[in-house]
């Protein structure tokens, strides 16, 4: 989704006060259509391509969409270069890559 950023914000990610919080790839969603199972046999990998230039003092977190908000639960980075970040998730859903930096001084 090119311009879903504009609506589900990295500020639904839910950090402490003194963070800045920036989308880091566009949103994408994984679905299973014509199925009633839900839970997956081994997580499921994906990448995603910056799509700005990342800060080397923040961090990154693959995160997915929970009715209000971005969490981080089921989700984790497997590897990150300048380019891209692997992720890698327990389930499927609407995801994205959120940096998390300090403001700078």
């Amino acid at each position: 989704y090119s311009t879903m950023e504009n609506l589900l914000k990295p500020d639904f990610f839910n950090t402490p006060k003194d963070t800045v919080k920036t989308m880091m790839s566009t949103v994408i969603s994984a679905t299973l259509p014509k199925t009633t199972n839900t839970k997956l046999t081994k997580p499921v990998n994906f990448t995603l391509k910056h799509i700005r230039e990342f800060d080397p003092s923040g961090s990154l977190s693959c995160v997915y969409w929970n009715i209000s908000e971005w969490i981080v639960d089921g989700c984790s980075v497997l590897e990150t270069n300048s380019n891209y970040t692997v992720c890698s998730c327990d389930h499927l859903s609407t995801f994205v890559l959120v940096q998390i930096s300090r403001p700078q001084e």
